[in-house]
């Protein structure tokens, strides 16, 4: 083999039909007839049988790991392989340490430790081996990826920063970054964190479940009515809840996660549980507090419903579609150049994910652990916005979730071929940031939380009730689908066989 993209080539793709009728993690999910947005997955290399010839940027994003325990005896291999997990673990308790027991200090001290735990963080992430030269994502350009996951480690690395603050430190530093102070974007005075640059303010916390009466309107009112015209709304609370900024942004919130989980059912399932989440800590966050037509009606079968089917929409027409990908000099007309320029910002092409999480235990409890991840990354956008005296309306909070909705398509797909690919034998560079990012995140709302004495609430008796009965239904269901079930059929095809 003279170079790894002729080794590449030369492997065989595992079929798709093959695939689904297997419980066994297999080859990633592709679309016959198309190609995929990302390169087939290849077997581990082993980089000393390639040669010096070897062109390393046709290496796969997921399994194209240089092999350096290569040449080492059983006993020293282990410390040559990647350890993502336990580098995590590692980087998860000791900043935990770090900050919940060692003993506090003032400013200067907290700014000195703060540094060198970024610095920390900075160098376990550069101790992982080193990422692929191929992105998971080629288009628009493979660099855009690149400053994206770039993005990722100065957040990680300045939430790092801030973990090691005290709370009320915390809320000083935050206002010199808020954007409104910066002149970098105008904002109304309720958008802008505090009354200017080192004046943090504690922020009066709206709650959408003051006024829940349906019917408003008298005789004579209108379904949809123009506030500008004094004409009277027969629905008037809903319609302050449809007009409210936040419907239309729940709906894209919705179709952006719809094309991080590429799956309908799993993104539906996920957008029930959020309301529930919604009603078990509304006593810690009054933000959650809403009505129940809010929650039924606006949120599930409105903004959930139409974000999720418009992802869909948006997946299945890539997925479908055939392409004839031609070289932007290739056209001979300006509007065909201009045409194919604006095709460099779409999709390649799309592959949907099938998680397979009713073929066994093991996939099932994966698919609930991504579910889980997904669930704390909404809530922390919460706890963090609601412990940092952040305005919803800051530009900080939509920053978060733009970059952590990039971040989310690298990692869930980084995961989703770890737990699904059988040559895929690690984590992933950008999966491992997201679950660091995550972890810190919830580290400061937890810390700042203890210092502020937020959070202290016990959660009420039906809370408590709702969440039991629900685990007992699901580990009941569970043992029932993949335990009960097979017994059954294995002993009635003994009878038949008899």
């Amino acid at each position: 083999v003279q170079t790894l993209s002729s080794s590449v080539g030369a492997m065989p793709a595992t079929p798709r039909s093959t695939r689904k009728g297997s419980r066994s993690r297999g080859a990633s999910p592709s679309k016959s007839g198309g190609r995929s947005s990302s390169p087939s997955t290849p077997l581990r290399l082993d980089v000393k049988a390639l040669g010096d010839s070897a062109d390393v940027s046709s290496i796969s994003p997921f399994s194209g790991v240089l092999d350096e325990s290569t040449g080492h005896d059983k006993y020293s291999k282990y410390f040559y392989r990647p350890h993502f997990l336990i580098a995590m673990l590692f980087g998860t308790v000791s900043l935990y340490y770090a900050n919940f027991h060692v003993e506090k200090g003032n400013l200067q001290t907290n700014v000195k430790r703060g540094l060198l735990g970024a610095t920390f963080a900075f160098l376990l992430y550069s101790a992982l081996p080193t990422p692929p030269a191929r992105p998971i994502f080629s288009r628009p350009h493979p660099l855009v990826w690149r400053v994206i996951t770039g993005a990722c480690i100065c957040y990680y690395m300045a939430l790092t920063f801030l973990l090691f603050q005290s709370v009320d430190d915390a809320r000083w530093l935050v206002t010199f970054v808020d954007p409104c102070h910066n002149g970098l974007v105008e904002c109304s005075d309720g958008a802008k964190i505090g009354l200017g640059l080192g004046r943090p303010r504690a922020l009066p916390e709206r709650s959408y479940a003051d006024a829940c009466t349906v019917w408003t309107g008298k005789e004579g009112c209108k379904l949809w009515a123009d506030l500008n015209k004094s004409e009277e709304p027969c629905m008037g609370n809903i319609q302050d809840a449809v007009q409210d900024e936040f419907f239309f942004a729940h709906i894209v919130g919705w179709w952006g996660k719809a094309l991080i989980l590429r799956h309908a059912g799993a993104a539906w399932i996920n957008s029930i549980v959020f309301e529930f989440i919604e009603l078990s800590f509304q006593h810690w966050m009054p933000n959650f507090a809403e009505c129940w037509w809010d929650h039924i009606i606006l949120d599930v079968m409105v903004c959930n419903a139409l974000g999720i089917f418009l992802g869909h929409v948006f997946i299945h027409y890539f997925e479908a579609k055939e392409y004839r990908w031609m070289n932007i000099s290739g056209y001979p007309t300006a509007p065909g150049k201009a045409k194919r320029l604006m095709e460099q910002f779409m999709p390649e092409s799309w592959d949907s994910y099938d998680w397979h999480s009713l073929e066994s235990p093991k996939r099932l409890i994966i698919l609930v652990f991504v579910y889980f991840l997904i669930l704390l990354q909404d809530f922390n956008a919460f706890a963090l916005k609601y412990i940092l005296w952040m305005p919803p309306r800051n530009p900080l909070n939509t920053y978060r979730l733009v970059l952590w909705w990039l971040l989310g398509m690298m990692a869930v797909r980084e995961f989703y071929e770890y737990t699904t690919n059988r040559a895929v034998k690690r984590l992933g560079h950008d999966a491992w940031l997201g679950g660091m990012i995550l972890t810190i995140e919830v580290l400061i709302w937890v810390k700042f939380g203890r210092e502020a004495n937020e959070f202290k609430e016990p959660f009420p008796r039906w809370v408590i009730v709702m969440w039991a009965t629900v685990l007992v239904l699901f580990v009941g269901w569970f043992y029932h689908h993949f335990f009960v079930v097979p017994m059954r059929e294995h002993k009635a095809r003994g009878r038949k066989q008899r």
